[in-house]
């Protein structure tokens, strides 16, 4: 079995080389050939230089693919282009490898052939703790996200595949291709939502996804992201990013205004709270909910 690991990455050499160092230290089965692609997406720092310093080790065969157009959808298009394992994983630049996750990757896809994709949890990696603001409803906004039951991906799951942790046939993810470059992170503009198009695609077409409680990765949670600011700028990317995939797949919901029209009740609900709720979490979560319908509105009709 032939397994291709796409990192994209973009100015992070630093968090690039513990998540590769997690990659050649994590226990790898017999019968699962492993080949590693990081794909530099126009970074201005060291980044080539510590890909480079792993291609020497000659333990696992580490490829480097430089693309120039910005956004983390441009990477993977260009990376998926260049290569042709059977399966093809993904992890993230800030992230590390559980050590048996090859392990759990190849027990779960070889098990079955009917098997499309896999995806799993991602444990939170702090460099300090959460501040007592911290708005629960939104783990996303920091990259938690907890799968403590082996289940199946479907319209009733409460959760999609998060492209930091996922393994897909080839054959079916081509399916599904391109990855939106209107959509993921663009240089330092946070923008999301490329996973969640291939998600819907991966649903419309009927493939078959496990949600497995073991495969693991740690996400990285720096100092800088445990701000209000960072809070709101995500919010708003993502409520932007939203919108504009309503365009192509709609919603099933009762709609207003072009946008499920639960978010204007869960806005209206919020206004409330935004000004008088004790908590100061409660506050604030309050105004991240009217700020995530308002930049949903936005992404619909002028992104």
């Amino acid at each position: 079995m032939d397994l291709d690991v796409i990192i994209s990455t973009y100015n992070r050499a630093n968090l690039l080389k513990d998540c590769l160092r997690s990659i050649f230290v994590a226990v790898r089965p017999k019968g699962l050939n492993i080949t590693v692609v990081a794909v530099d997406n126009n970074s201005g720092d060291n980044t080539r230089e510590i890909v480079r310093s792993f291609l020497e080790l000659h333990d696992l065969p580490v490829r480097y693919i430089f693309v120039g157009r910005p956004g983390k959808s441009a990477a993977l298009n260009e990376a998926l282009a260049q290569t042709e394992g059977e399966f093809v994983g993904f992890i993230d630049d800030d992230e590390q490898l559980d050590p048996a996750w090859f392990e759990v990757a190849y027990r779960e896809l070889s098990a079955s052939p009917a098997v499309d994709y896999i995806g799993g949890p991602n444990h939170p990696n702090w460099e300090h703790a959460a501040p007592d603001w911290l708005p629960l409803a939104y783990p996303g906004a920091i990259g938690i996200v907890l799968r403590p039951e082996r289940t199946t991906f479907s319209r009733e799951f409460g959760g999609m595949l998060m492209g930091g942790n996922a393994v897909i046939r080839r054959a079916t993810l081509e399916r599904v291709l391109p990855y939106p470059e209107r959509l993921g992170k663009i240089g330092n503009k946070i923008r999301s939502g490329e996973d969640e198009v291939i998600y819907h695609r991966l649903l419309d077409i009927g493939a078959l996804g496990i949600v497995l409680p073991d495969l693991i990765i740690y996400h990285w949670i720096p100092a800088e992201r445990m701000t209000k600011r960072y809070f709101r700028r995500w919010i708003a990317g993502r409520g932007i990013s939203v919108g504009w995939q309503l365009r192509e797949r709609g919603f099933k919901e009762p709609g207003l205004l072009g946008i499920p029209r639960y978010q204007f009740g869960a806005c209206f609900r919020a206004l409330w709270p935004m000004l008088a709720a004790k908590s100061q979490r409660e506050r604030f979560t309050a105004q991240l909910i009217v700020l995530d319908c308002l930049a949903t509105l936005y992404g619909r009709y002028f992104y």
